[in-house]
């Protein structure tokens, strides 16, 4: 087979606890601006500063990507955090790998237990993501794999221990 690369960004849905976590920081903030305001005067310094602090370093963490570059059975994988500050996060290769499966799928049972989880999936509950089980660091990774020349060179290159269902 010849050589393939694919990249595939993902746009992970916001968790609910980070979306009250990021409102009650925001009322937070209001609050101490008001009451600085208002009621206690230097309690407006706090208030910008958390402002400042959460524009600038905190909200941006809330609207995550994934972005998935596959190179001949290496996975690069990236977060891009409000579409414009890029961090690598890990390198695998699929020679590694025991087993890739959807996640719910049975042939993931043996690896439930003891094992550390990693995801860069999009937390949608529509879409199941792949679950990629590396033994030797005892963790599972899961990441949402859509693209069918991606799928069809994993099969390739995993022919028994890679499954659609």
């Amino acid at each position: 087979m010849s050589d393939i690369f694919s990249e595939h960004l993902v746009k992970r849905n916001p968790k609910s606890s980070e979306q009250v976590m990021k409102y009650a920081l925001i009322a937070l903030a209001a609050l101490l601006i008001l009451g600085g305001l208002f009621v206690f005067g230097p309690l407006i310094y706090p208030g910008i500063i958390l402002a400042v602090v959460l524009y600038f370093f905190i909200l941006p963490r809330f609207n995550v990507e994934y972005e998935y570059s596959y190179v001949n059975g290496e996975f690069d994988i990236d977060v891009i955090y409000s579409k414009s500050k890029r961090k690598h996060k890990e390198t695998f290769s699929v020679t590694n790998v025991d087993c890739v499966a959807p996640l719910g799928s049975h042939q993931l049972d043996a690896f439930q237990h003891d094992f550390t989880v990693t995801d860069y999936s999009a937390l949608d509950p529509n879409n199941r993501p792949y679950v990629f089980v590396v033994p030797q660091e005892r963790r599972l990774i899961y990441m949402q794999i859509d693209d069918e020349s991606l799928i069809q060179d994993l099969k390739y290159r995993l022919p028994r221990r890679f499954f659609t269902d």
